[in-house]
């Protein structure tokens, strides 16, 4: 590959897909890379949620030219063109070549191989020499990398014995369990996991009648739901028998919360039942024992911190690789690795990703303040220890810095940062986000104080791992533990985030307490905001009075609850519209003149090897679309529930 810049995606295109949001993949994003002279760098991820305000971004671009627009605006603030860019992979209609998928063993879909990247080249090129398992644990496939993708292993898994060789296996995944309770339940994957622990309230059921079932490749959509069935009735069961009516916390939440909360706790269980199994096989298969090798995990069901740390706990792994865009907001960042993959296995390119912080910055101060001026008291310099003042104080602050971080967490970038030591800023923090009283709150600790407040505590930069407190952090920071005594934590040190790492040792050393209380700053089912205007308008509707900017400027703020309707509009939505003069309708009508429903839809472009022969404007082809979405929903409900 010559020297230059490159653009991996992993986004949809199309007009009609895009006028009634026809879904085949969710999360879209972009990676920008720079490769010279055998040095391989991301310059910057776009994830087109923080651009468009649309929480795990699914809507199809209009068409070529509105990204075209799109991309020569996000290479103008990286001081490029696009003419700086030598190849554009990833997407159909959109790459300049397909030469990547070449790369791998074509039984496996290049979907999951995309997350095994991410997983394998978290800590750079070196890990060729280290003892590594990886799986890729996700609900499925799209078809637009490849037609028969649903014909491949959904779900791969690699083993790299420290020779330089990748041995590829095809994994179990429990993501679908996860993606079809979130459908059941009309709660996220997240929400479900705090709901599993939040109560006592559990059924009495034997998981091993479960171990016949099949969670591998298309098997997985069949397994699913009969699993979910049956947990579901022995939940109702035992809210009939009044089960839970005795339990500590019965009055608190609902029964519907905790029949929900009894069946998840069954479901992550089940979970970690079979991501074990398959390490079991793995041992088994290739005749090794995986104590000391490190684990490493992508898809969506990897931001499960309980089975994640369970699985390094039990199995003795010396570490972990879980990248922070671990669901498929990681794909973009995959398929560059895949397309750099021969270069980087030979070593003739290395790379090194061992930051979260590649999303954009802020903006402009000045003119981001400009733009919501009103809301704005006063603006000034301050230092970090005053920063700690305004914390404890104030209980909570709004707190922007420099480059985004990529994935679906807040890493202390775009954050709400508490003082932890009452639980009572829990409340509050939940009540501004408008959640449940029960969702925990995540706490930041200096990495060389981590162990004096978790058990068994090893070093966590993407808040992946979970943890029980100690005796010192039920005590001390009282604000961030989950109801079950545990927390989802991440690790700060001075190289990984220099300036919250400067902020939590002048707190600890005012307060004693070398934590801080963190959740991102967004509302309920919103992205995480990107720029300062959005976040001053979020924190100014919250009745947030600080927000402290790149570690140094606090942006003091008016009170605007009593005006606030939600999240400011982002700039970037427009390029995700039909172009201004288009008759939507008109050309609706002309494209989906049968009036396909959007799921219908989604089935047809999914799967052009059924209907590649088909035209939907044509009445009897559309008949027959209809016919085979009604026979596949029958057979896999849910299917088309994406994002």
């Amino acid at each position: 590959m010559i020297d230059g810049y490159y653009l991996s995606s992993y986004f949809d295109v199309g007009p009609l897909k895009n006028m009634l949001d026809v879904r085949l993949r969710h999360d879209h994003s972009v990676a920008l890379w720079r490769l010279d002279a055998g040095q391989l760098s991301l310059q910057r991820y776009w994830e087109f949620e923080r651009i468009s305000g649309i929480k795990q971004h699914q809507l199809a671009i209009y068409d070529k030219a509105a990204f075209e627009k799109l991309i020569r605006d996000l290479l103008a603030e990286e001081g490029l063109n696009p003419n700086d860019v030598v190849e554009i992979w990833g997407t159909p209609g959109i790459e300049t070549s397909r030469d990547y998928l070449a790369h791998f063993d074509q039984r496996y879909s290049f979907h999951g191989i995309a997350h095994v990247m991410t997983a394998i080249f978290l800590r750079g090129s070196t890990l060729w020499n280290e003892p590594t398992v990886v799986m890729s644990l996700d609900g499925g496939p799209d078809t637009l990398f490849e037609s028969d993708a649903r014909r491949r292993h959904y779900y791969p898994g690699c083993l790299i014995d420290g020779t330089g060789e990748m041995h590829l296996f095809d994994c179990a995944s429990p993501g679908r369990l996860w993606s079809f309770a979130k459908t059941k339940f009309g709660l996220r994957e997240g929400t479900l996991m705090a709901l599993a622990s939040a109560s006592a309230a559990e059924i009495d059921f034997d998981l091993a009648r479960f171990d016949g079932l099949d969670f591998r490749d298309m098997a997985a959509r069949i397994s699913v739901p009969q699993v979910l069935k049956l947990l579901i009735e022995h939940a109702e069961a035992a809210e009939r028998r009044g089960d839970w009516l005795s339990l500590p916390d019965a009055g608190r939440l609902t029964m519907v919360e905790h029949r929900v909360s009894a069946v998840m706790k069954q479901v992550a269980e089940l979970s970690l039942r079979i991501v074990r199994r398959n390490l079991h096989d793995v041992e088994r298969n290739f005749g090794v024992d995986l104590s000391g090798f490190r684990l490493g995990l992508a898809g969506g069901f990897a931001l499960n911190c309980p089975t994640n740390s369970s699985l390094i706990n039990e199995f003795s792994f010396s570490g972990h690789q879980i990248p922070p865009c671990a669901s498929d907001s990681g794909i973009a960042l995959g398929v560059g690795l895949g397309a750099f993959f021969p270069g980087l296995k030979s070593g003739q390119i290395t790379v090194e990703l061992d930051s979260a912080y590649y999303g954009q910055g802020p903006g402009d101060v000045d003119e981001e303040i400009a733009l919501v001026a009103p809301l704005v008291d006063s603006v000034s310099t301050l230092s970090p220890d005053e920063v700690v003042s305004l914390i404890e104080a104030e209980g909570v602050i709004a707190w922007v810095n420099g480059a985004a971080e990529i994935g679906p967490r807040a890493l202390g970038n775009r954050s709400l940062l508490a003082d932890p030591r009452s639980s009572e800023v829990k409340d509050r923090l939940n009540a501004i986000k408008k959640r449940q009283w029960w969702r925990p709150v995540a706490p930041i600790v200096l990495d060389s104080e981590g162990a004096k407040y978790f058990e068994e505590y090893r070093y966590s930069p993407f808040m992946l791992l979970n943890f029980a407190a100690t005796e010192v952090a039920k005590r001390e920071v009282p604000g961030v533990l989950h109801l079950d005594g545990t927390a989802r934590v991440q690790s700060v040190s001075e190289r990984a985030n220099p300036a919250l790492f400067t902020l939590l040792t002048r707190f600890a050393r005012a307060t004693g307490v070398p934590v801080l209380g963190n959740t991102s700053l967004n509302d309920a089912g919103e992205p995480i905001v990107n720029r300062l205007s959005e976040a001053i308008y979020f924190a100014a509707g919250k009745g947030i009075s600080s927000l402290v900017v790149n570690a140094s400027t606090v942006v003091r703020l008016r009170d605007a609850r009593a005006g606030y309707r939600g999240p400011m509009k982002r700039a970037g939505r427009d390029y995700f519209t039909p172009p201004t003069g288009v008759d939507r309708d008109h050309l609706v009508r002309q494209n989906n003149p049968h009036e396909l429903s959007r799921v219908e839809l989604a089935h047809y472009y999914d799967n052009t090897e059924i209907f590649g022969g088909l035209n939907v404007r044509d009445a009897e082809h559309a008949d027959e679309i209809r016919r085979n979405t009604a026979e596949y929903m029958a057979r896999y409900p849910g299917a088309y529930d994406r994002g």
